[in-house]
């Protein structure tokens, strides 16, 4: 089965960096992107993809509004959050650790697909692209090295 993709950075690098990496593979199919909260909101709930790809800051940066908004109207989309810029300083609050689960990784890339495939989970990933010797190693979940096949 095809799995549809939505898109949603502020930056127009990343996303056609996001789909560069994900038009490879024959089993996902980008068929929407968002520059913008509330325009994310709109796209998704016209397209209800089967996934919808997030940029943390844009998620956080409405205070979580877009993620639950986007849980509400879109049945069904399995949200992946990410972040290219996480470092130690960075903490989720209270609310935000509830609504998400963190996962450290050291390739968002390999990581995200491999999340696309295993399919919707409650709450929400969020995948934080850190140096693993940064991290403390009670912390770090398990880390896939190895490339994901196409």
């Amino acid at each position: 089965m095809t799995k549809t993709i939505v898109l949603a950075d502020r930056s127009n690098i990343i996303r056609y960096g996001l789909r560069s990496l994900l038009d490879v593979h024959t089993d996902f199919r980008i068929i929407g992107e968002a520059a913008g909260g509330w325009e994310t909101i709109q796209v998704v709930s016209r397209l209800k993809p089967n996934v919808l790809i997030l940029d943390w800051g844009l998620a956080r940066r409405g205070s979580m509004e877009v993620l639950r908004r986007v849980q509400q109207r879109s049945l069904g989309t399995q949200i992946i959050l990410f972040s290219l810029d996480w470092d130690e300083s960075q903490f989720l609050t209270e609310e935000e650790s509830r609504d998400v689960e963190l996962n450290y990784c050291d390739s968002v890339g390999v990581e995200m697909v491999r999340v696309i495939r295993e399919g919707p989970m409650k709450p929400p990933r969020l995948l934080a692209l850190t140096p693993l010797a940064s991290i403390p190693r009670r912390r770090v979940a398990p880390i896939l090295n190895s490339a994901v096949a196409g």
